[in-house]
């Protein structure tokens, strides 16, 4: 009998300490994180700057009956051309071979494929540092490599974005920051310190194209090639959460 009353009063301890655990966890008050009590915006800042340094895209492209007189005609324009550029001051590590090739040309007649030649296409890029003498570049290339050259597109930059993209930078926090007082204020609300910072970079100006060697080879005839470098925006975005006090 004694036994017994000790098994009832253990179970019964037992079963009173896994409801007391379990009133516990039901009535425990859940504490929200920082994140859950944020303001989440996004800021914006540009800032111009002109560029100072450009990258030429250019080369030559023929066709030919055979593989050996299209690759033999390539070859010595492109000396040309490269020989052009180095003239014109620009340094032989400016200069970097983007691409060459070559492939099969065919006809399609209703007798089926018929093997009309080979092109061969051989482009390099080119890196100018003084923008003044741009127009001279191209033209002397042109002339170089003669009616097979082929100029693809120029590309201004800015060699060192760094201090346009601080400048940017502080605008897109200062925004942000505008956008989370307005916010916190018209909800009522305390706006604490920032959480999370995000950015992202951005820099606008898209290479510019060229039309094709024959147009060049005119145009060279009546005056020089006109090129303007014009301004390029650098831009900021930051993603910004602000804590909620």
């Amino acid at each position: 009998m004694n036994k017994f009353k000790c098994l009832c009063l253990g179970f019964s301890s037992l079963l009173a300490i896994i409801l007391t655990g379990c009133d516990q966890q039901i009535v425990s008050p859940l504490i929200p994180s920082p994140e859950s009590r944020s303001i989440h915006v996004t800021g914006s800042g540009s800032v111009t700057g002109e560029p100072d340094i450009a990258t030429l895209y250019l080369g030559v492209s023929v066709e030919k009956a055979s593989v050996e007189e299209a690759r033999e005609i390539a070859a010595s324009a492109m000396t040309a051309v490269i020989a052009s550029l180095k003239t014109n001051d620009i340094a032989e590590n400016d200069i970097q071979t983007e691409n060459f090739s070559i492939y099969p040309q065919y006809d399609y007649t209703d007798e089926g494929r018929v093997l009309r030649g080979y092109r061969v296409n051989n482009t390099v890029s080119a890196t100018a540092r003084e923008l003044e003498s741009l127009s001279d570049i191209i033209d002397d290339a042109i002339g170089a490599g003669g009616d097979i050259v082929v100029v693809n597109s120029i590309q201004f930059m800015i060699e060192d974005p760094t201090p346009l993209q601080s400048q940017a930078r502080a605008l897109a926090v200062k925004d942000a920051e505008a956008k989370a007082k307005t916010l916190a204020e018209a909800s009522g609300v305390i706006l604490g310190k920032p959480i999370t910072i995000t950015e992202t970079t951005r820099t606008a100006g898209p290479p510019i194209a060229f039309a094709d060697a024959a147009e060049f080879a005119a145009e060279e005839a009546r005056s020089s090639t006109p090129i303007q470098a014009g301004e390029l925006t650098v831009t900021i975005n930051v993603s910004i959460a602000y804590e909620i006090e």
